[in-house]
């Protein structure tokens, strides 16, 4: 993450010369432009929803505990505003216009964003589980790429690794549950899955 990023949580920022907020925000809207305008792939959606999402993590700035996570905070601030926004748009979609209901061939739009959505938030999720993987212990990456990637069984990893069926169990478990763990607290996911 940027410096000037690193400034939304080490300074207040209605404090800040309004030269260095300027800065700050529009590193900020660098940063999840893209991903914005890939879901919604509208120009002022895209800019009402970053400034949207800037002044949530404004507000909840002081909150985060670990600063060396922040841009995928920040991310997932932005995301969630977007799917937010998308939300809206598909509640609207079910209040028909009646004169209108025959008229129309092509799809409407908002069913274009609704599918959108679900394929921008599958590969989004994908992203996030790599992303969890890749921050395990190397020991359980090892197990987990020899299981899922590999199809190996537990035998077989026991006697690749010289170790046990049972210590091979055990440490997957703590791998995927670490996983999930990640999943509950940046997705909402799992609970009760």
């Amino acid at each position: 993450m940027s410096n000037t990023l690193t400034l939304l949580f080490t300074k207040n920022f209605y404090e800040m010369p309004p030269d260095e907020q300027r800065e700050v925000y529009m590193e900020y809207f660098r940063m999840v432009y893209p991903m914005v305008f890939f879901i919604v792939k509208d120009y002022q959606a895209t800019e009402d929803i970053i400034q949207e999402s800037f002044l949530r993590t404004l507000d909840r700035a002081g909150q985060l505990n670990d600063v060396g996570s922040a841009e995928s905070w920040l991310r997932t601030v932005a995301r969630n505003v977007t799917f937010n926004f998308l939300r809206k748009l598909k509640k609207n979609r079910n209040e028909l216009d009646h004169g209108s209901v025959f008229s129309r061939r092509e799809p409407p739009k908002n069913l274009i964003y609704a599918c959108l959505e679900e394929e921008v938030e599958a590969q989004l999720l994908k992203e996030d589980i790599v992303q969890y993987m890749n921050l395990l212990k190397p020991e359980y990456r090892l197990l987990v790429e020899l299981r899922s990637g590999r199809n190996c069984s537990y035998k077989e990893i026991a006697l690749l690794l010289g170790t046990s069926e049972s210590v091979v169990r055990q440490r997957l478990y703590r791998a995927r549950e670490s996983v999930k763990q990640k999943l509950r607290e940046n997705w909402g996911l799992l609970d009760g899955q």
